[in-house]
């Protein structure tokens, strides 16, 4: 007798803990199903059993990730350093526009586009390009030209290209898979060379960082058209229009068409 109990007791039990009970209605018969099937409210278990808030609600409010870390930032828009030598040949243009920040005598468009293949943050590259184009030093030092970006038709297309496809878009130019161009209407800005630089140009003293403004002067100087030039002394701040990128000729490394010093 005790034990049946026992087991009664332990079937009452198993049913509240499954949260579930069965039954059917009064006065009739079963039909050969289980009948329905309800939720059994029990709010102190649920209170009890209830996992322990641990790390509150704050692990829902997620933070935006960041479009670009200080890692690609500082390695100009790259995810990674390692180039392919042929990255596809596929380019695509980076969306999004902005205005020219200041009035000048010519505002010049400038569309910005990169190979596919690369692993680029786009958004990143197009930024960096802007800033240098429009920096205070750059060639609207004098109020001639500001630039202005657009995905649309532009005045110049600035492309990021692994090797291969820097020789392709810069022929007849040979560029040899180590130099970049700019040509008119266009500058090609060879991938390889933006992610390390120039050994002639780091061995003077420059960095990484100063060789990208230096390439992005150089060839969209070449576009708005002004010609190679030599180191005029040893010891000098080398013209933009040098070809720092092969050598300095005893010139000091220099990104800007207006540095001084």
């Amino acid at each position: 007798m005790r034990r049946g109990r026992w087991a009664a007791l332990l079937l009452v039990c198993l049913a509240v803990l499954a949260g579930t009970t069965t039954d059917t209605e009064p006065g009739t018969e079963p039909s050969g199903q289980s009948g329905t099937t309800k939720l059994l409210r029990v709010p102190h278990l649920l209170e009890v059993w209830r996992p322990p808030d641990l790390l509150g609600e704050g692990w829902r409010v997620l933070p935006p990730k960041s479009p670009a870390g200080e890692a690609v930032r500082a390695q100009g828009g790259l995810w990674r350093l390692d180039v392919p030598h042929d990255a596809g040949g596929e380019l695509r243009t980076v969306p999004g526009s902005e205005p020219a920040p200041r009035e000048a005598e010519r505002v010049v468009t400038v569309r910005v586009a990169v190979e596919r293949g690369l692993a680029v943050n786009g958004t990143e590259f197009a930024r960096q390009v802007m800033d240098t184009l429009n920096d205070p030093r750059g060639w609207g030092h004098d109020g001639s030209v500001v630039f202005a970006r657009t995905d649309g038709e532009a005045d110049i297309d600035i492309t990021l290209a692994s090797p291969a496809t820097t020789d392709e878009l810069c022929a007849p130019v040979d560029t040899a898979g180590r130099v970049s161009c700019g040509r008119v209407g266009y500058a090609v800005l060879n991938a390889q060379r933006w992610a390390h630089g120039a050994e002639p140009f780091l061995e003077a003293g420059g960095t990484v960082a100063d060789y990208r403004h230096y390439l992005v002067n150089h060839e969209v100087g070449h576009v708005l058209g002004h010609p190679h030039v030599r180191c005029p002394a040893s010891g000098a701040l080398a013209p933009v229009m040098v070809q720092q990128t092969l050598g300095l000729d005893g010139c000091r490394p220099n990104g800007w068409p207006a540095a001084s010093g």
